[in-house]
């Protein structure tokens, strides 16, 4: 079996209707995009997640084109940028070339990757800011995620006055009651002291743990915040390569390591943070899509819980149930169950495809009129 082409679609969508927003950026682009590794046996494996399709086809495809892509490690180190910026459209390929390897073998990846937990927990990453948005609308909406199955839930601070975003961590663990687990992520919006004097007034909430306090590149200041709480520490989504985690972990500045596979290098390299992670007690909680996090999490026994993000615009109304805003419902998301997913049997990452969506959306980007 060997690599015989490699595509990347990027389609932009436009803008939302209502954008949104967490403590640092704004949300409102909507982008459809996925990576594919096609052999010549007719298999390929898809990656979810867009990339630059100038640095997927021109750069990296010609460095492994006619490769095996069972020889994932021999691929990885092929596939290593010249500039770092690159590693970002690495990570996609990696990623499409474990779902080609578990299609080839008749095992989805979750089991080839170590298969230590069929069944994992999940929560549901909202709470975002937005124009008109009320601590009522984020009360509903916080319910509402429970009331979907989650059992643990995350929202966004540090993009509001102090004592408001105080008063919107208070008032979401009276919505949701002291059963639910409740994250709050602040996107990296504070210094260490504003982080540390803010995870202090919101400790009587019992935060179930605090997101990139500070950029995750300074671990000392990172380190700093954890020392003065706690309250677990949450980190790393958007660190690249096993070094810069190492040197989280070495500083022990987080009990969480929040390695996304789609950044920090692919599954190829998030295996090895999450070896290094094992080795200090740490717990791993991927940052990004469900799609890819249910089985990097099932696969180790150090696996925590896997992110499904969803945005509930204000008012939505009863009708409302759980779209993404930002992509088109091409890839079916995993079925929460009590809190929980349970791993399918499917090769590869199982992506269960909306195909005629899919076929729409490429027609678009092949049309002389598509703004992708």
């Amino acid at each position: 079996m060997k690599i015989i082409d490699v595509k990347a679609t990027q389609i932009h969508l436009g803008r939302v209707e209502k954008p949104f927003r967490d403590a640092t950026v704004g949300l409102r682009d909507r982008v459809f995009g996925m990576v594919e590794v096609i052999t010549d046996e007719g298999i390929a494996g898809i990656c979810p997640r867009e990339a630059n399709p100038q640095v997927v086809e021109q750069v990296l495809k010609p460095r492994i084109v006619g490769e095996n892509p069972l020889n994932y490690e021999r691929l990885w180190r092929k596939l290593q940028p010249r500039i770092p910026a690159h590693l970002y459209d690495t990570s996609k390929i990696d990623v499409a070339i474990w779902d080609l390897i578990g299609k080839a073998l008749q095992q989805p990846v979750w089991r080839l990757l170590g298969g230590a937990q069929p069944v994992v927990a999940v929560y549901c990453a909202g709470g975002y800011y937005a124009d008109g948005k009320t601590i009522p609308d984020l009360q509903e909406e916080m319910r509402e995620y429970v009331e979907m199955g989650y059992a643990a839930v995350k929202m966004k601070v540090g993009g509001a006055p102090f004592r408001e975003d105080v008063a919107r961590v208070k008032a979401v663990r009276e919505a949701i009651g002291s059963d639910i687990d409740l994250m709050i992520d602040a996107n990296h919006a504070w210094t260490a002291t504003e982080a540390s004097r803010f995870v202090h007034a919101v400790e009587e909430f019992q935060p179930f743990w605090f997101e990139e306090p500070v950029e995750s590149q300074n671990v000392q200041a990172t380190a700093e915040v954890r020392a003065a709480t706690a309250i677990p520490i949450a980190t790393g989504e958007l660190l690249q390569g096993r070094h810069a985690f190492a040197n989280l972990i070495d500083a022990q500045a987080a009990d969480i390591i929040q390695a996304d596979a789609y950044n920090c290098g692919g599954i190829t390299e998030w295996r090895k943070i999450a070896a290094y992670a094992q080795a200090h007690d740490l717990r791993m909680a991927p940052h990004g899509s469900p799609l890819i996090g249910e089985h990097l999490v099932a696969a180790v026994p150090h696996g925590l819980i896997v992110e499904s993000g969803l945005y509930r615009p204000p008012r939505a109304g009863r009708h409302w149930r759980g779209t993404d805003p930002l992509e088109p419902p091409v890839f079916q998301v995993p079925a929460v169950q009590d809190g929980k997913l349970v791993l399918s049997e499917r090769p590869g990452l199982g992506l269960q495809i909306d195909h005629d969506r899919l076929r729409a959306l490429q027609e678009r980007a092949s049309s002389p009129a598509s703004p992708g």
